[in-house]
């Protein structure tokens, strides 16, 4: 499984404001489903990855953990017309889901 997120920061060790304790890079994220996380980027990735771009995530269980743990890696940077063209599509899909709740009639409060 796997998620499609817009970069909107990158954390470098080399930058001036950041200290790092090693030589990762992270990136925080806005998903197609308007959550924002901070992930690893793969290290062949780190020094391609900038702001504005689209990213696939890995999303798959690790499998360091026994629990169903997502990887939470970001594994690809796609450009141009196939971003566009992606992050379009999932972003219809959540558009509509926000519109089917908004239709759902209030839960009942069992509270008195």
């Amino acid at each position: 499984m796997y998620h499609l997120g817009k970069v909107v920061e990158v954390f470098r060790p080399t930058d001036r404001d950041v200290t790092s304790a090693d030589s990762s890079v992270q990136a925080t994220m806005r998903m197609w489903d308007e959550n924002v996380l901070t992930m690893l980027v793969a290290p062949k990735l780190s020094g391609k990855i900038k702001e504005g771009q689209v990213v696939l995530v890995d999303y798959r269980p690790s499998p360091e953990h026994q629990a169903p743990v997502p990887t939470h890696i970001v594994i690809k940077v796609i450009e141009g017309k196939r971003a566009d063209a992606a992050w379009k599509i999932y972003r219809e899909v959540y558009e509509k889901q926000r519109r089917s709740e908004d239709k759902r009639p209030p839960a009942q409060s069992y509270i008195a």
